[in-house]
């Protein structure tokens, strides 16, 4: 998700790689929204201002089957 800072308006990514199964726009939003309102994280000493962005990644794995040659 991207994350405007606060003076210099450069924005900051946080990448979360285990969200749970089913999470809506809405609880993504509201979470990130608590990310910047608690004031956790100041990168590079500058505060977190407001959710600029979220993408969410799905990616499937399959096992691909191998021959073995002999």
């Amino acid at each position: 998700m991207g994350i405007s800072r606060v003076p210099d308006g450069k924005d900051h990514k946080i990448t979360i790689p285990d969200y749970k199964e089913g999470i809506t726009d809405a609880e993504i939003k509201t979470g990130a929204q608590a990310i910047v309102d608690q004031g956790a994280f100041e990168p590079d000493g500058f505060a977190l201002a407001k959710v600029v962005g979220a993408v969410k990644v799905d990616t499937t794995k399959t096992e691909v089957a191998i021959e073995e040659t002999a």
